[in-house]
Parts: structure tokens; C-alpha cells; sequence
């Protein structure tokens, strides 16, 4: 999964707080565990981007 724009990067946040607290071995912990990669990975790029602004 890749977030490729502030709009996907809301709904994928959104998505997260609804499932965050998922129990073990759900699908749901699974697309947790996705979409917080995916998050951090555009929130990464975001904060480089910005530093090679400066």
C-alpha cells in the first residue's frame, strides 16, 4: 500500500482510527499494520521533501 496524496493520507488516518485496538490475528490488525506503514512512509517522504525545500 502507498499513500500518493494528502487526500488518500486523511482517509488512510481515518481508516486507522476506526480500527485501531484490533485484536490479534484479524484482518483488520492486518490493514492496521498496513496502513501505518503507509502512513509513515508519505509522512517520511513529506518531512524530506520539506528539508530539501529549505
Amino acid at each position: 500500500m502507498k499513500i500518493n496524496n494528502e487526500s488518500e493520507y486523511e482517509k488512510a488516518s481515518e481508516r486507522a482510527d476506526e480500527i485501531f485496538g484490533a485484536k490479534k490475528g484479524t484482518p483488520e490488525e492486518q490493514e492496521l499494520k498496513e496502513l501505518l506503514k503507509a502512513i509513515k512512509d508519505y509522512e517520511d517522504d513529506f518531512i524530506r521533501m520539506l528539508k530539501e525545500n529549505d
